[in-house]
């Protein structure tokens, strides 16, 4: 086809202007003095300042070998610098399919002698880059820190301009939120799980889960807990009005660690709250059996006593610190009857199935003193159960209030489903600007800021049209900060190949299946494991090691007291853990001590008549065992009861521990006896037999071997 002049003449124009642009961008781009080519200057004009420092330090060493190639090396830096010129430095991330040029910039970045320089050029710190982990040339800086990947300039690469509001640059700890996409923790891992390259993300997860925000909102891959308040179905039978009323107003002035949150509700709206939830039961009337000790002061001595001596110190206190894992107790008086303190104490699970509160198995007089001493409790007026009279249009005003304000996102209350609708978490670390509202907040429009106002402040947003109904948590700055860096990893990250998705917790193993009850019954509360727990039971941290498995696995699921009453007064509680919460645990405890599980055999022990007449002499006569542990209750009253050691405990812990029991525990009684070879052998297997011997037996060889040592005392002074 020919073309007309015209058609000529307007495409030599348009080439001609195609050509003249080109021109023009060539010439900005490498004649203008770009910002990126600037900072390449100024870094140049730095490493050139700190080599020529080190070659002076070098020139000062000693004449050899060394100084010679160290200064070969800094002159030749210096001649590479000199001849540097500024250039665009990109790398590939090819399994992330995207490119990279925050080299560019930040030029420093893998160079540890820049530690100390400003930004850009100063070197990442830690030890996240390293060649074993995140590599510059695999990962890049996008993956962690998000921005523009190809910006050349703070706003472009940075994406802090209204272009690229879907990936802002996550700075300083709030890369942190990045880590998850990699390295997922979601609901099935232990919420106080910590990742230990991610402090402020892993705090602000567990603040998320802890404050419950579940309750509310969902997020894909976490899980709403059963209820993390108390059922109040029944709340009439524990309180009354004025309690009531006074805790909705203000949680933390009741317990200021408590995790309700602030409504700032009006008082008619607490008024019609409290009178829903009194009208759900009826009080209970005054019960003698409850009051028996009320009066009594021995009675008060004697539960304050037993309230440590049952282990309720290890998830309660009562000096106001309200630190423990379950309610402060310093005023439970002005909160609780006696009749509910009683009935609380006998079967917690019985007013609230879902509670973690164990079944002490106390007995009735015990629970008497227990809540003739938790009665004394208080600050104010103890409580007095009471019913207001009916009315109903307050109580439906109420019913309304629970149904709308979120009652039921940790609480069960009647026939309300637990949980409440608040808008869902997916994807809210992505979420667009122009899709939040601000109101009349004086904040920078980014996400980053509007969460963490958010979190800090909810009703800040509050506008006519659009309420808010988020209560306020009473978050402190750094908490808002950490909860923040969580909110922000809760984006979908497609670029991410299934490869590099690695759990540092692999769900359902044992380490995080066992963690997970450990902290949900709090178990720490009582036990030391490791380097954290309490001391108001055994330490358990080589429990896997000592342990037969099979027994404890039936001991979790029916405890009982082994340990003498004078040496260790607590004894453990009934959880009521099922079967396979029993073996999970037992699994984890075999995790954590690197021993098999659940293929442990007891070893066949074979004792020859010599032996057996040798050990037994070394147990009753050399180092006379019997005189601190018993045998079915009976005997010494100073170590455990030894009549099912060979069920309880693996053998070969128990040569370790006869050889050095302060290995295992530094303060225990039991003595180092410094025990020869054979006798640990010949002891160990007399142990690893008592399971099989019948109390009658026990007691005849208990006799023979009295008989033996008093007849040798008699004779011994007889020839004195």
């Amino acid at each position: 086809m020919k073309l007309s002049f015209q058609d000529t003449k307007l495409l030599l124009i348009c080439s001609g202007a195609l050509l003249f642009i080109t021109a023009v961008m060539f010439l900005i781009e490498f004649e203008t003095d770009r910002p990126w080519k600037g900072i390449q200057r100024d870094f140049v004009n730095l490493d050139q300042e700190l080599t020529k420092k080190a070659l002076a330090e070098a020139k000062s060493m000693a004449d050899g070998t060394a100084k010679d190639e160290l200064t070969a090396i800094l002159i030749k830096r210096i001649e590479t610098l000199d001849a540097a010129r500024p250039a665009i430095k990109q790398t590939w991330l090819t399994h992330f399919d995207t490119a990279d040029r925050c080299m560019t910039c930040h030029l420093g970045i893998e160079l540890p002698r820049f530690a100390d320089a400003e930004q850009p050029f100063t070197s990442h710190p830690g030890d996240h880059i390293k060649p074993d982990r995140h590599t510059i040339d695999t990962f890049g800086c996008v993956i962690c820190h998000e921005g523009q990947p190809v910006g050349l300039t703070v706003e472009e690469a940075h994406g802090q301009n209204h272009h690229n509001w879907m990936s802002p640059l996550l700075a300083g700890k709030r890369a942190e939120s990045s880590c998850e996409a990699c390295h997922p923790m979601r609901s099935n891992v232990a919420k106080d799980a910590v990742m230990k390259d991610a402090p402020s993300f892993s705090k602000g997860r567990t603040l998320y889960l802890k404050s419950n925000c579940l309750g509310c909102h969902v997020a894909q891959g976490y899980k709403r807990d059963a209820g993390i308040g108390p059922t109040l179905t029944k709340i009439a039978t524990k309180s009354n009005t004025e309690w009531i009323t006074a805790w909705i107003k203000n949680p933390k002035a009741y317990l200021a660690k408590t995790a309700m949150p602030d409504f700032e509700l009006e008082p008619g709206k607490i008024k019609a709250i409290s009178a829903y939830l009194l009208s759900l039961a009826k009080p209970d009337t005054p019960d003698s059996t409850a009051r028996a000790g009320l009066d009594d002061t021995n009675a008060v001595a004697r539960g304050k006593e037993k309230l440590t001596d049952l282990g309720c110190l290890g998830c309660h206190a009562v000096d106001g610190k309200d630190e423990g894992f379950g309610p402060d107790l310093s005023r439970v008086a002005e909160k609780a009857t006696p009749e509910w303190l009683y009935a609380w104490i006998s079967d917690p699970a019985k007013y609230w199935p879902e509670t973690n509160m164990p079944n002490l198995r106390v007995p009735g007089n015990d629970i008497q003193d227990l809540v003739a001493y938790l009665s004394t409790l208080k600050k104010g007026e103890a409580v007095v159960a009471s019913q207001p009279a009916p009315d109903s249009a307050l109580i439906a005003q109420g019913f309304d209030l629970v149904r709308d304000t979120g009652c039921t996102g940790c609480h069960n209350i009647a026939t309300f489903a637990l949980g409440y609708n608040a808008p869902p978490h997916d994807g809210i670390g992505q979420k667009r600007v122009d899709e939040l509202v601000f109101g009349d907040t004086k904040i920078d429009q980014t996400l980053a800021d509007w969460l963490q106002l958010k979190v800090k402040d909810p009703r800040a947003f509050n506008t006519v049209e659009i309420p808010t109904l988020m209560p306020k948590f009473g978050f402190s700055d750094e908490e808002s900060e950490d909860l923040l860096t969580f909110l922000l990893s809760i984006r979908k990250r497609e670029n991410i190949p299934a490869d590099y998705v690695k759990p540092l917790a692999v769900p359902g193993s044992p380490a995080v299946a066992g963690a997970m009850l450990i902290e949900e019954n709090n178990c720490l509360g009582c036990h030391k494991i490791g380097d954290k727990g309490g001391t108001v039971g055994p330490d358990l941290s080589f429990q896997g090691e000592r342990i037969n498995p099979e027994w404890m696995t039936n001991f979790l699921m029916s405890p009982r007291k082994i340990r003498p009453i004078n040496i260790e007064p607590t004894r453990m509680p009934t959880f009521g853990f099922s079967e396979e919460e029993a073996r999970q645990l037992t699994a984890y405890f075999a995790d954590i001590s690197k021993v098999s599980y659940p293929y442990y055999q007891p070893k066949q022990v074979n004792l020859s008549s010599e032996d057996m007449e040798k050990a037994w002499k070394i147990y009753f006569q050399t180092f006379s065992c019997q005189s601190c542990h018993a045998w079915n209750a009976r005997g010494g009253i100073v170590g455990p009861d030894q009549s099912d050691l060979a069920k309880r405990l693996r053998g070969e812990w128990v040569r370790k521990y006869l050889e050095n029991p302060q290995k295992f525990i530094a303060d225990v009684q039991m003595p180092n006896f410094e025990m020869y070879p054979d006798e640990l052998e010949v002891l160990t297997k007399l142990i690893m037999t008592f399971n099989e011997i019948p109390a009658p037996v026990w007691d005849a060889i208990k006799k023979r071997w009295d008989d033996e040592l008093l007849a040798k005392q008699a004779a011994s002074m007889g020839a004195e």
